[in-house]
């Protein structure tokens, strides 16, 4: 009876009646069974729960149980969970054990402590393992029980598997490693159970476990978690201990779990065999909001301090999605204090507040020094603000070239190339000292149509006619003041004026800034499926991708890109790719095979392309493997040619008398060299070689484009279009940012309205910098180098570097896009 008493007590420790073995390091709530449970809660339980929490979470729990007047046991413990990269988590806990005989007198278990340490990886989106260590540590004698165990340790294993959102399944191997002691339980043992859902969501959850110890017997527990809304959760459970050797026990318990925000509480009640009574009480903090109490309205405010780089910006307009969804977000306050970039971004960025107005979220702007693109995401909002000390620089598009050819004859440098395409221009700022007839007719026609759609866009946000639009559009840049005259602006003020007006359109709703905004918890067990979404966001090169710090220049390479694109086709938690284009080309050879492994993924699941600022030349060729295309419409896109060439410096180091003597055998060894010219001979080999190229480009597009290839070479020859005219002639399917092309995928892939974002290819930059970006805000680059990278400086040099990385290579290619200032 004794033996059955003990084992009763030790395992009601946790007031859910938890299956622990006597040693009591379970810690948890009434229902939070062995493949149900998730977080921190989760920790306690098994370790291979750890990677299946989508953010930071910290749980305290203390409890109380009594066994009759001869035992009193109290116990507090404390669990903090956080997500690692590249799909590991680790856990810390700890808990105080003391207990208590007869009028508060000493038992002879005496009191200890446990520490413990988990790892989780998560093999993939169904499957995850982990491993915790327990250290043991007592102030009592070497004599008692738990003394003995002072400065010991122990390992538990444990593995997760989630195959469908219905059904779970895991197991723990419980003190796989370490001390052995039958009289406080400490015994290897397996734990197991199964997990039920029967809507797919966190509404109803049931879990059975069973525990079966080395020594024998087995001990079983049945839990069951019921959302109660505008609340939290009921908990409840019920457990039955088969004894070897002693009289078989039982336990019930019953708990009420409570969600504002972030926070979370939760009391707990239960009653067992004989006069077994106990309590608890918990509270825990979760990164992500619970789905409870009401927490009441919130204005989100978003300051952007930096210009965002083409992955910051997909984010950014990722969280506008989730704010659209959150029911209590009832404003949104955007205030800028950086270029957000170009027309197209604006234009994206326009569309994402829409669909917040749309959802009757109140949306405002406070703008201080705005460029022109700046100013167009927020024309159209509810209310648009302007501090007096700032102003609008709304001024129309613009495009700068830099034609190096003079300079390079006068250096001695003679450079030569072939192309496919009389508008594709790209290498005349090497050979030429201005822009031929049919590059400056095509890049008029780019901008005559970037500026009517801002002439129209101003039209239709800010209520005026068309021509108007046109004149104050040509009178800018403006002051404050001179902003809110010509109605370009609501109102002149500061950020606490414009908070003020965001709270009162909001209906008092308080201001929350975004980096405190905390989404609401999932209803499915995480992970969910997924849409991936592959940037393709800087110059395409041969081999991996790179990133030239300081200046803000990123390089996609093939590999890399090829890797990503294989993974997301295999891992059947992603149901759809988006190929989220911003690059003007690169490499002819690494956008062909960026198209093959797109085209082949394509044919496993739908794959959708969205092009932003610029994808046009190779950007364009990636892009058309996709079975849709998304552009803004003041998208840079097409460009459908090809261009090959060389450097001659013989004259150069002729006049720095430096000799150079060139020998070989075959009679185009030297063909790439940057000592001579090309022959005649090799020109039209070059020219040859391109024509096949071009050909096969073509042929690309047209498949893509479900056209034939005299119909895509009549609008290619390296012809720049716009995003809205690339949709008039068929090279685009629809007008629309991110957000559209995201959702378009997820319908195609009939995935449900709760999905996840996946970004691929993971960041250059290796485990140590996604370290930092997890514990760290990532530091600010220096301020010369934040203006080198965002400064029109920036694109030429990126394109000058790209070009003379691929030299030997035939090039899919333009030069720097236009600028809004």
């Amino acid at each position: 009876m004794a033996r059955a008493r003990g084992v009763a007590w030790a395992v009601f420790l946790g007031c859910s009646g938890a299956l622990a073995q006597d040693f009591p390091d379970e810690v948890v709530l009434p229902g939070a069974t062995v493949a149900t449970s998730q977080g921190s809660e989760g920790a306690r339980v098994n370790p291979a729960s750890v990677p299946t929490n989508r953010g930071r979470s910290v749980r305290v729990t203390h409890t109380r149980a009594t066994a009759g007047p001869r035992e009193d046991a109290h116990e507090s413990a404390f669990t903090f969970v956080q997500p690692l990269p590249l799909g590991f988590a680790t856990a810390l806990g700890a808990s105080w054990v003391h207990t208590d005989g007869p009028g508060g007198s000493p038992t002879p278990r005496g009191d200890f402590l446990t520490v413990d340490l988990g790892l989780g990886y998560a093999l993939q989106r169904t499957l995850s393992v982990g491993v915790r260590w327990r250290f043991f540590a007592s102030p009592d004698e070497n004599n008692t029980p738990t003394g003995a165990l002072d400065g010991r340790g122990s390992l538990d294993a444990g593995v997760w598997w989630r195959p469908w959102n219905r059904f779970s399944l895991a197991t723990v191997v419980r003190n796989a490693l370490g001390p052995r002691d039958p009289r406080l339980g400490l015994d290897r043992s397996l734990l197991a159970g199964v997990g039920v859902r029967p809507t797919g969501t966190d509404m109803v959850t049931f879990g059975l476990d069973g525990l079966f110890p080395e020594s024998g017997g087995s001990r079983w527990r049945l839990g069951a978690r019921v959302w109660v809304p505008s609340f939290g959760f009921l908990r409840a459970e019920g457990a039955y201990d088969v004894n070897r050797g002693a009289a078989d026990t039982w336990r019930a318990s019953l708990g009420l779990e409570f969600y504002l925000g972030r926070h979370s509480g939760a009391l707990t009640g239960s009653v067992g065999s004989g006069t077994m009574v106990g309590f608890g009480a918990s509270a825990g903090w979760d990164e992500q909001r619970g789905r409870g109490v009401p927490f009441g309205p919130m204005v989100v405010k978003i300051e952007l301090d930096e210009s965002p780089s083409p992955r910051a910006f997909g984010r950014l307009l990722w969280r506008l999605e989730t704010l659209r969804r959150d029911p209590a977000v009832r404003g949104v306050l955007f205030a800028p204090r950086a270029n957000i970039g170009g027309l197209a971004e604006a234009e994206e960025l326009r569309e994402a507040f829409q669909g917040l107005r749309r959802a009757g979220v109140r949306v405002t702007c406070h703008l201080t020094d705005a460029s022109g693109g700046t100013w167009y995401a927020c024309a159209g909002m509810d209310r648009v603000s302007v501090d007096l000390a700032g102003g609008v620089r709304l001024a129309g598009v613009r495009a700068s070239h830099f034609y190096l050819g003079p300079l390079l004859w006068r250096l001695g440098i003679r450079t030569d190339f072939v192309r496919i395409g009389d508008w594709k221009s790209a290498p005349e700022q090497f050979t030429l000292g201005g822009s031929t007839r049919p590059a400056r007719e095509q890049e008029e026609l780019l901008l005559e149509d970037l500026y009517t759609q801002l002439a129209r866009a101003t039209a239709a946000m800010r209520r005026m006619p068309e021509a108007r639009a046109r004149e104050t559009i040509d009178q800018g840049p403006f002051t404050a003041r001179a902003a809110r005259q010509r109605d370009l602006v609501d109102a002149v003020g500061t950020l606490d004026g414009a908070e003020r007006a965001a709270r009162a359109l909001s209906g008092g709703a308080r201001v929350v800034d975004l980096d405190d905004y905390a989404p609401l918890q999932p209803r499915r067990w995480s992970p969910g499926p997924a849409v991936a979404v592959l940037y393709i966001d800087g110059d395409i090169v041969d081999g991996e991708s790179s990133t030239i710090p300081g200046v803000g220049i990123h390089l996609v390479g093939d590999r890399t890109v090829v890797e990503a694109v294989e993974a997301a086709a295999a891992d059947p938690r992603i149901g759809a790719i988006v190929v989220r284009v911003d690059s003007g080309g690169g490499s002819a050879t690494a956008s062909e095979l960026m198209w093959r492994a797109l085209h082949a993924a394509a044919r496993r699941k739908p794959v959708v392309a969205s092009f932003g600022r610029v994808a046009a030349s190779g950007g364009y060729y990636v892009g058309v493997a996709a079975r849709e295309i998304y552009a803004d419409a003041a998208s840079v896109t097409g460009s459908i040619g090809i261009f090959y060439g060389k450097a001659d410096i013989a004259q150069l180091l002729e006049r720095a008398e430096v000799g150079v003597e060139l020998r070989r055998r075959g009679a185009h060894a030297d063909l790439d060299s940057v000592f001579r010219p090309y022959t005649d001979d090799e020109r039209g080999l070059l020219a040859r070689a391109m024509g096949e190229l071009y050909g096969t480009f073509v042929a690309r597009v047209a498949a893509g484009r479900r056209r034939t290839p005299a119909e895509i070479d009549r609008v290619a020859q390296g012809h720049l279009w716009s995003g809205a005219r690339a949709v008039e002639l068929g090279l685009v399917d629809h007008t629309g940012g991110l957000l559209a092309a995201v959702r378009r995928a997820r319908e195609l892939a009939e995935l449900p309205e709760e999905y996840e974002l996946v970004e691929l290819p993971v960041a250059p930059g290796g485990v140590l910098r996604e370290l930092a970006r997890t514990f760290l805000d990532e530091p600010s680059a220096p301020s010369l180098a934040r203006a080198v990278a965002t400064s029109e400086l920036r694109a030429p040099f990126a394109w000058l570097l790209t070009v003379a990385l691929q030299r030997g290579g035939a090039l899919a290619m333009v030069d720097w896009p236009l600028a809004l200032p």
